[in-house]
């Protein structure tokens, strides 16, 4: 019997899929790990990863102070 499953398909690098099976661990969000660039995820924990992978980004990101 075929069951099917309502979820969101995902491209991301490496880094990128590393931190989402982290968190994965506690909430549990992915349906299926497909390859080394690609997820299929619950729908509904979208909007919450795509938060945390902004808050990850800006943190990691270098920042130049520019002086004048």
């Amino acid at each position: 019997m075929v069951k099917a499953v309502k979820g969101t398909f995902i491209e991301c690098d490496s880094a990128a899929r590393e931190v989402l099976l982290r968190l994965n661990s506690d909430e549990k969000f992915i349906i299926e790990d497909l390859d080394s660039t690609h997820l299929f995820i619950n729908s509904t924990h979208l909007k919450r990863i795509q938060v945390v992978l902004d808050e990850l980004m800006d943190a990691n990101t270098y920042k130049a102070n520019v002086v004048k």
